[in-house]
């Protein structure tokens, strides 16, 4: 690719991501910005299909054997935007505050170069373009149950990333991104006033139990293992005179390692119905895995490597993250890999992290990321 051919593919990823600023919307919601990308796919005569699931679209294109997929998210965040942008969003309490909007804008911008190359194209390349990433249900894991990965043999996800200047690809090799298991767990007691407490059930009493024992437990099943077990939700009762007949705790759990989940979710159980029983009690799961961890695949991982390389970008390695992305839904079905790029400028005021109200990317990061990705693809020897 020519530097003029990236140059226009650049701004037009900018002017892409820049409409998809101005009308965020969340989880599945996306009418506004599926009907963008539709059209934009329309006019670049590359035939689509939302059969994946709701506000989910794919393009295949190309021929050949092999088939690569390659992955953005659409979302946004319930975040009240504070940066005063010209393209500020137009949505009050939503904003991208993620940056998928400048993933978008990646993927629009190959898929507009994939197009007009098609016949170069040395394998199949299934373009995914997911919604509901930060909802608490997985745009990726309904797009994988309806099929999306059938036919695929490897996918590239990549992310923006606010710790590393613009134009910095970062990698990583095997374990990336954690799982997450966002939990929550309701004791159900009896409500009695405060002065006959023996006439009830204390729910909060049952949850404090239970909360000291599982602290505890998380911390002697992992022994060496990197986790997070986070509490961040403790609620019940509402005056000082009533008993509470009911207390919830919203947890965060993340790990790498599936065998420790396991454990973890079997004892938590355990732990809950046994401290349940000796009140009098009763207790109610909401157990479920958001995403699973995001494990690179080194062999992928070292190809890119070498296509950003042969590109003379700036690269750098990327640190274990203890955060979740849903990406690992696809990569339970074929190898795959997740790169950053940065976006990072301290002179122009882009520094702070994702999911606070004044994220702002520097665009000329989102530059590189296309010229990666499509030097990978037009590249790849299967």
């Amino acid at each position: 690719m020519n530097e003029m051919t990236l140059n226009q593919l650049h701004a037009y990823s900018i002017e892409a991501r820049r409409q998809i600023h101005m009308y965020p919307e969340v989880g599945f919601e996306l009418d506004k910005t599926v009907a963008y990308v539709s059209a934009e796919l329309d006019k670049m005569g590359i035939a689509h299909t939302g059969k994946y699931g709701k506000c989910s679209l794919v393009a295949d294109l190309g021929q050949g054997d092999t088939m690569i997929a390659i992955r953005t998210d659409m979302d946004a965040l319930p975040v009240e935007e504070k940066v005063d942008l010209p393209f500020k969003s137009r949505h009050p309490g939503i904003m991208h505050a993620c940056g998928h909007d400048s993933h978008t804008g990646i993927l629009l911008a190959v898929a507009r170069y994939f197009k007009e190359h098609e016949a170069q194209l040395p394998c199949k390349v299934r373009l995914v373009f997911q919604p509901s990433e930060e909802g608490q249900y997985s745009g990726a894991e309904m797009m994988v149950n309806n099929g999306v990965m059938d036919g695929v043999d490897h996918l590239v996800g990549y992310h923006c990333e606010p710790w590393f200047d613009a134009g910095f690809i970062a990698t990583r090799k095997g374990d990336a991104m954690a799982a997450c298991i966002p939990a929550t767990i309701r004791f159900i007691g009896k409500s009695a006033h405060a002065t006959l407490p023996e006439d009830g059930v204390h729910a909060v009493a049952m949850a404090v139990d239970a909360y000291v024992q599982m602290e505890k437990m998380v911390k002697e099943e992992a022994k060496d293992d990197i986790y997070i077990w986070s509490v961040g939700r403790f609620q019940g009762g509402f005056v000082h005179n009533v008993i509470p007949d009911l207390c919830e705790m919203d947890i965060s759990f993340r790990f790498y390692n599936m065998d420790l989940a396991d454990r973890v979710g079997k004892r938590v159980h355990e732990i809950c119905d046994a401290v349940a029983a000796s009140y009098g009690g009763k207790v109610e799961y909401d157990w479920h895995m958001s995403t699973g961890p995001v494990i690179n695949n080194p062999e992928l991982v070292r190809n890119f490597e070498q296509t950003v390389q042969r590109l003379g970008l700036p690269m750098c390695e990327l640190p274990l993250k203890r955060s979740s992305e849903d990406l690992g839904w696809y990569l339970t079905k074929v190898p795959g890999f997740l790169f950053r790029f940065g976006i990072r400028n301290e002179a122009t005021g882009c520094t702070a992290v994702a999911h606070r109200s004044d994220f702002c990317i520097d665009e000329e990061g989102m530059k590189n990321a296309i010229a990666a990705i499509c030097e990978y693809i037009m590249s790849y020897q299967a």
